[in-house]
């Protein structure tokens, strides 16, 4: 049977399934074997670098070998959505997600979500400000302005984050064995320093009402009492309101939206 497939593409093909697999995919016929060698060690390289500059903690985790093999695998295996360099931390995230991945390469469960939180610190670094742009629009945003009465405005920056492990605490010195559900909260300061705060549930509810639902603090306040089945809802309202405060001086919420 004559493939379909022109042969400078059955080339391309074979050669950067060789890059991909140099064991498991013959090396193209032609290529001499030492300028190959020299392709997969720059490509690979690269690749290597790249990934464990975005994933330090998870690194020395996993240690040396380890990583070496996880990320040659990554390599091999994982057919990435996107062409774009800076975009491959998410792939290999994506990756990491694959079913059964920790259970075939004996990897610790927490180690997506690792990677996931380690991710997030570089997302958060690198985003636009239009924070300011946002303030000094005030027929929308009153930094004074009363949380209780009106929905909060947000900074760009701030991301809410679940895990099951408390990702903000594992080092090679602190590896969990048991899962501790955990609510962090990571957002860009005035200075530019990506700072993260680990929520309470109550506190972390208050603010997934308040920005996914964009309720005002009142409706979002009485929403948790309820749920809460509280005995006294006012004073469910009046300790959401000193952390609604809180989070204006630090600077995670910008003020009321009018």
């Amino acid at each position: 049977m004559i493939s379909d497939t022109p042969s400078f593409q059955a080339y391309q093909l074979a050669f950067t399934a060789h890059l991909r697999d140099p064991s498991g995919k013959p090396r193209p016929n032609g290529v001499p074997a030492k300028r190959m060698g020299i392709y997969k060690e720059i490509v690979f390289n690269n690749l290597f670098e790249s990934v464990s500059a975005c994933f330090p903690v998870a690194q020395k985790v996993l240690g040396k070998r380890a990583w070496l093999h996880l990320v040659r695998r990554f390599f091999r295996e994982h057919a990435s959505n996107s062409p774009i360099f800076r975009q491959i931390p998410e792939e290999f995230i994506s990756f990491l997600n694959k079913p059964n991945l920790s259970d075939e390469s004996n990897l610790p469960e927490y180690l997506a979500s690792l990677c996931h939180y380690e991710c997030v610190e570089l997302q958060v670094s690198a985003m636009v400000d239009s924070d300011a742009l946002i303030i000094g629009n005030i027929q929308r945003i009153n930094p004074k302005g009363d949380l209780l009465a009106n929905k909060a405005a947000f900074t760009d920056s701030m991301q809410l984050l679940n895990y099951a492990y408390a990702v903000h605490k594992i080092s090679p010195k602190h590896k969990p064995k048991e899962k501790i559900n955990t609510q962090l909260l990571v957002y860009r300061n005035a200075a530019y320093q990506v700072k993260f705060i680990e929520l309470n549930p109550v506190t972390y509810r208050l603010i997934e009402l308040m920005q996914g639902q964009s309720n005002t603090g009142q409706q979002a306040l009485t929403t948790i009492a309820n749920e809460l089945s509280h005995p006294h809802p006012e004073s469910v309202v009046q300790f959401g309101l000193e952390i609604l405060n809180d989070l204006r001086v630090q600077g995670i919420i910008l003020g009321a939206c009018n």
